[in-house]
């Protein structure tokens, strides 16, 4: 489904006013950064299993696991919060809304300060819908002593927001300067 972008024929000026409305006007919004918090913290007080009794948090996990991790949990956590939602599988988006795909949403979670996406975001626009709502996660390595959640942030991109590297073999993309500046509103810091 290719949605028509909410920031088309509008100044990259006004394009913060277009996103806090998106956010406000979304059915979780006033619930994602409790379930994100929650979802943090089962992580980090899960265990492996009862015989070896090794919680996560004492683990020395890689961001990437621990991104998977999020990936995971906070969809499941909304579905059983929040009746019309669930884990999106395949080609679908991240989290589904079952009562209307607008607002299904792409998690992308990052220990670094920026958010990243795979290389296909800025080349092609087939496959999974590179538009639409966004939740991003920022986190401290689980190796920290007490590792948190760094930024919440919620918004929306087109698939004109990314931009691919340079670098033929590379397989990141990463977000124009509009769009990390005015797409996303901050929901936890």
């Amino acid at each position: 489904m290719c949605m028509i972008s909410p920031y088309k024929n509008i100044e990259v000026e006004n394009w913060r006013a277009v996103t806090e409305s998106l956010v406000r006007q979304h059915p979780l919004s006033p619930y994602i950064v409790d379930f994100c918090l929650k979802s943090w913290q089962s992580i980090l007080h899960g265990k492996i299993n009862t015989y070896l009794n090794m919680y996560i948090s004492e683990m020395s996990i890689s961001p990437q696991a621990t991104g998977a991790l999020l990936h995971d949990v906070i969809p499941e956590y909304i579905s059983k919060n929040i009746s019309g939602f669930r884990k999106g599988v395949g080609r679908e988006k991240d989290i589904v809304c079952m009562y209307n795909e607008f607002y299904s949403m792409e998690l992308k979670t990052s220990s670094q300060k920026s958010i990243y996406g795979n290389r296909s975001y800025a080349k092609s626009d087939s496959g999974k819908s590179k538009s639409g709502y966004y939740l991003t996660i920022n986190f401290e390595k689980i190796n920290n002593n007490n590792p948190k959640i760094l930024l919440i942030q919620m918004g929306w991109l087109d698939h004109s927001d990314w931009v691919a590297q340079k670098s033929e073999t590379g397989q990141q993309a990463s977000l124009t300067k509009e769009a990390k500046e005015n797409e996303f509103m901050v929901l936890y810091k």
